[in-house]
């Protein structure tokens, strides 16, 4: 049984996911700052200390969401309404250095997939809210954009000779921009070439101090990549870490830019933050919004009928995962979620003006009852 197939057999009715909402804990760690046997650490302790939640971690995170009071060391500690706010948040992207990244909604997703059962339900509901935002909202950035911002808080121009360590997908984001914004020359150097096109011309790793001098060497080797010497670059104007763990260390001439500094710059800047903050009440106002349909019980008409529709819609979602593989679960549960909530959406209406009690309300429920 895969995955997507045992959070589907334990999904809870429609009704039980406020319940433990009272109950949640979440424990926070910010990764940005850690070096690799840090990070370690914290996952390590993430995992020994919280059995059976879930843990998500991500370039810049690592939370552990459960329903019991924890007495961790963790940093930060979030409880209840606030807990799930932050949740949401967390999976919409309102918190990473990139605002609204795509890549955070899936990873947490994925997180609750072996959760059980108000767990599994409150994380659903996070997700769904977080979704629901970026459904409605133009997040312009995406990774290659913070080459954009590490020029601009080193005071360095555009242009000459970039280097990008790495061949993943946010090397070739920055590798796209630098050539977008006016680099003359792209290098990209990783372990191994890269498995998809990329902007620039490849070397491997041993050829870089071989490059000679270049403007910016843009760092976005992978959290497992040996951490490479800063004597070990060729001459440059800007290092733009945006490894982390960071995937430079020691001492450079040249002006070093990691992560945590690009955060650090962000929480400065007035108009970034008027933004993310009224992101965040619209997320907390769309989270609302799903607490109340979820608050409609199995023995309401429009609970009944939203209840047997997601098992029905999560039933052909497993088959359809099961025949192609090669599609990204979290594409296909968005589009089946899309579409079931846009067909469904007038006759729930519909069937909520007629009242609970509804004789009629409850016979157009049970035509979508099981078989």
């Amino acid at each position: 049984m895969t995955a997507g197939e045992r959070a589907s057999a334990r999904t809870p009715g429609v009704g039980a996911a406020p319940r433990g909402v009272a109950r949640l804990t979440a424990c926070c760690w910010e990764a940005a700052t850690l070096d690799r046997e840090q990070v370690a650490a914290v996952e390590r302790l993430a995992s020994e200390t919280h059995p059976g939640s879930a843990i998500i971690r991500t370039c810049q995170r690592i939370e552990a969401y459960a329903l019991a009071h924890c007495d961790c060391p963790a940093p930060a500690r979030l409880e209840g309404l606030e807990a799930l706010r932050h949740l949401g948040e967390v999976a919409a992207g309102l918190h990473s250095a990139v605002l609204g990244e795509a890549q955070i909604l899936g990873q947490s997703r994925r997180a609750f997939d072996d959760a059980d059962g108000e767990l599994l339900g409150l994380g659903r509901t996070a997700v769904a809210a977080a979704r629901a935002l970026r459904a409605e909202t133009e997040f312009d950035s995406h990774a290659g954009h913070l080459l954009d911002r590490g020029l601009a808080l080193s005071g360095v121009e555009p242009g000459g000779r970039l280097l990008v360590l790495g061949t993943g997908a946010m090397a070739r984001l920055v590798a796209e921009r630098g050539e977008a914004i006016g680099f003359a020359e792209v290098l990209v150097a990783g372990r191994r070439p890269p498995r998809q096109p990329i902007a620039g011309t490849y070397l491997g790793l041993g050829g870089i101090r071989r490059a000679g001098p270049v403007t910016v060497v843009a760092g976005c080797l992978g959290s497992a990549a040996n951490v490479i010497p800063l004597e070990a670059l060729p001459p440059a104007q800007l290092v733009l870490d945006l490894g982390t763990p960071r995937n430079f260390a020691g001492e450079a001439e040249a002006r070093v830019v990691t992560i945590a500094d690009l955060l650090s710059d962000e929480a400065g800047r007035p108009h970034s933050v008027a933004r993310r903050g009224a992101l965040r009440e619209r997320l907390h106002a769309l989270l609302d919004r799903e607490l109340a349909a979820r608050r409609e019980t199995a023995s309401s008409p429009v609970g009944a009928l939203r209840a047997s529709v997601e098992r029905a819609r999560r039933r052909e979602l497993a088959r359809i995962a099961a025949r192609h593989p090669e599609i990204p679960p979290e594409t296909l549960d968005a589009l089946t979620r899309a579409l079931v909530n846009r067909i469904l959406h007038e006759p729930t209406e519909r069937l909520r003006a007629l009242g609970e009690g509804s004789e009629l309300a409850r016979e157009l429920a049970g035509l979508f009852g099981e078989d």
